[in-house]
């Protein structure tokens, strides 16, 4: 089995029971198996996929990881006079990780990264395949959303943008259970609360933590040599349990810098559903997202939102965009012409808006509509290393007077992944 089955996506744990415990004796148990397996194994061999994987017998070991190293100009301007301008150089993201099978049926992944002075786990998977066409992974990860389970790495933009920060859907210790056939992907999970966060039993509030439902299907009717067109839905139902309210904000198109838009930690449960699509023409490509979500509030009071994103990219050089139609996300781009066979590599253009508007939120005077242009450019002088380049143009239209914030950040990235 491919180990990059595992390309991203989180738990469940509900009332007094915890994946936690489960997942950490599972990958116990994986290090029994693995050495076992090593014991009868025959001669280790190495292939050469960004980083060295080695294989004996059914045992596979492979190193992962990625740096982002960025520099962000921001320049923000408020209705009431007052404003700022930042320049920073940063470390966006620095991970590590291993991940590798232990024969034909499991697999596993593990990942932690560096990033403002603090570490946590991105990808925590366990992941079991009876079949080549069905899938049961247990661990901390994603589960819905294009965008958001593609790996950055091949992502067209610096960051994934409001769309991804309003609907909260990062990486969450998940069940789930998926399903593919040649064009088509079903997934159904049960979810917890996110690894990385404190236990239920260390706060005041109690010992219940966030539970949720949740599933995905895509559907690739064209999927020829230079067309592809991509289609899913999914929907989420989660209910905070003992646990904070919910918060729904959104950052200016870019991982640095304040909310301006925001509601508050308000939500006591919501249910959302999200529809995507993504065509491919050749070096052309046009990709959208849209959800919507009820949320309901303390004292049975209710608002909703909704979300939306459109974008569209251009390969220069002639490439195409690498859609992983059985995975039903984004896989590495391929470059025609690479620096290390004499090449220059490849040059992509790339156009953004995006729509968050949370003005049904009718307390909080920052509920206000997010809007933003983004351009960007990027060069891959081969396929594990790319140069970036985005500036938005934000505006954050909210309810109190003097409350608007208008945001323009110049971003520059320099990336690469192993």
């Amino acid at each position: 089995m491919d180990p990059q089955t595992l390309e991203g996506r989180g738990d469940f744990k509900g009332s007094n029971m915890t994946i936690k415990a489960t997942l950490c004796a599972g990958a116990a148990l994986g290090v029994i198996l693995a050495g076992a397996t090593a014991a009868n194994a025959q001669d280790t061999t190495t292939a050469w996929k960004g980083a060295p994987q080695f294989q004996n017998d059914t045992l596979t070991f492979k190193v992962r990881g990625r740096v982002y190293q960025d520099f962000v100009n921001q320049n923000v301007e408020r209705e009431n006079g007052t404003g700022y301008e930042a320049n920073v150089t940063r470390l966006r993201t620095a991970r590590l990780g291993v991940e590798g099978t232990w024969n034909a049926n499991w697999a596993y992944k593990a990942e932690f990264t560096v990033a403002g002075g603090s570490a946590n786990w991105e990808d925590l998977i366990l992941e079991y395949k009876p079949t080549d066409n069905l899938s049961i992974m247990a661990g901390n990860f994603k589960t819905v959303s294009f965008e958001n389970i593609s790996s950055s790495r091949y992502t067209t933009f610096m960051e994934r943008g409001p769309y991804n920060d309003v609907l909260d859907i990062g990486r969450v210790m998940n069940v789930s259970v998926k399903a593919n056939g040649e064009t088509w992907t079903a997934a159904a999970s049960i979810s917890g609360d996110s690894l990385n966060n404190a236990d239920p039993t260390a706060t005041a509030n109690g010992g219940n933590e966030l539970l949720g439902v949740n599933g995905r299907v895509t559907w690739v009717p064209v999927n020829g040599d230079r067309d592809k067109l991509h289609v899913g839905a999914w929907a989420r139902y989660r209910d905070r349990q003992d646990q904070a309210n919910l918060t729904y904000q959104t950052r200016n198109n870019t991982n640095y810098g304040a909310r301006f838009v925001t509601t508050g930690a308000v939500g006591v449960s919501d249910k959302m559903i999200g529809l995507e699509g993504l065509y491919i023409h050749g070096p052309f490509s046009v990709q959208a997202e849209w959800a919507t979500a009820d949320v309901d509030r303390i004292a049975n009071v209710s608002s909703d939102f909704s979300t939306y994103y459109v974008s569209g990219s251009w390969f220069v050089t002639g490439e195409m965009r690498n859609l992983d139609v059985k995975k039903g996300e984004l896989g590495r781009t391929k470059i025609l012409n690479p620096i290390t066979s004499g090449g220059f590599g490849a040059l992509e253009l790339a156009v953004r808006y995006d729509n968050v508007d949370l003005t049904n939120f009718n307390i909080p005077a920052t509920a206000g509509e997010y809007s933003a242009w983004t351009v960007g450019a990027n060069w891959y002088p081969h396929p594990y290393v790319r140069f970036m380049a985005n500036y938005s143009k934000s505006q954050n239209d909210n309810k109190a007077l003097g409350a608007d914030v208008d945001v323009d950040t110049l971003q520059f990235r320099a990336q690469f992944d192993f």
